[in-house]
């Protein structure tokens, strides 16, 4: 059976696709149903546009499939858990954990910006996941705001592994088309490999979009923001207080003068015990829910 666009009802004989949960530049996102597990999970379809032919995009196609299943060795409570991957009809199909969440970018297009004691709490949680898949040898490669979801109790960080199954990944210096290049890293997008650094360049321009309520680079249209990006440093943070040192480390353009994930974990741990939010140690299991201050009560 088909839905009316002509994909499968039923995938892999085991996913029953329900109905299109959302749409992005990257694919489609369809509530789904494991009928072995009898469990609801979200399944990511995408059609990859790689820029090889023939034998080069079959060799394409198994590097994406390699780096997505290296992605669904993740497990971490602020990682998206992936749980299948398959190759069906043409397109990819990630098979992922179920979240019902607002993003980021939903939360402050809502309220404004964020306090700094939240925008703290939300990045200290989001560095225990990026710091367990760096250490497995993973690059998100696509930070930013869409992709930090928020359930309340949860930071979340999704598409681990995506975005190089929307470009080639023969080659880590493709920045996929659909990047928005305010959270792209400045190496990135001078054709330098995707690593570490560059990710964490991600993290900290989504962490000034929370607390400034805007991107490090504003512009009306894409072109505008990637010159700006390319030749110049962010506008200075205005509204982040102590986190302002935090964001100036990140986004250092350089990524050697760029601070390290564990230095940047000490200084959030920090702004939280002097905001009074209890935090587990850097590198343990997060416990807990979102402060209790409200972020309504800054904005």
């Amino acid at each position: 059976m088909e839905t009316g666009t002509g994909r499968p009802r039923l995938l892999g004989d085991r996913y029953r696709l329900v109905s299109v949960k959302e749409r992005d530049g990257r694919g489609v996102i369809w509530r789904a149903h494991d009928l072995r597990l009898r469990r609801d999970v979200a399944i990511k379809e995408i059609r990859p546009r790689f820029h090889a032919d023939g034998a080069g995009l079959d060799d394409a196609r198994r590097r994406a499939m390699r780096e997505a299943r290296s992605a669904g060795r993740l497990s971490h409570p602020a990682v998206v858990a992936v749980h299948d991957l398959l190759e069906e009809g043409g397109r990819l199909w990630i098979v992922m954990e179920l979240v019902e969440a607002l993003t980021l970018e939903e939360t402050v297009g809502h309220l404004g910006h964020l306090p700094v004691h939240w925008t703290a709490w939300i990045g200290f949680r989001l560095l225990g996941g990026l710091r367990h898949a760096h250490g497995a040898g993973v690059l998100h490669r696509d930070i930013n705001p869409g992709n930090i979801l928020l359930t309340g109790e949860r930071v979340v960080l999704s598409d681990f592994g995506i975005a190089a199954l929307n470009g080639d990944p023969s080659t880590s210096s493709t920045v996929p088309v659909h990047c928005a290049p305010a959270y792209v890293a400045p190496e990135r997008l001078r054709g330098r490999p995707a690593n570490p650094a560059a990710d964490l360049w991600s993290f900290g321009a989504s962490l000034y979009f929370a607390v400034e309520g805007r991107p490090p680079y504003p512009g009306a249209h894409a072109l505008e923001v990637l010159g700006q990006a390319m030749t110049r440093d962010p506008d200075p943070p205005v509204k982040a207080g102590p986190l302002g040192r935090v964001l100036r480390g990140l986004l250092r353009r350089a990524p050697e003068e760029r601070i390290t994930a564990d230095h940047a974990a000490r200084l959030l741990s920090k702004i939280l015990r002097m905001e009074g939010v209890s935090v587990d140690p850097p590198g343990s299991r997060p416990r807990g829910s979102l402060p209790t201050r409200s972020p309504c009560s800054a904005v």
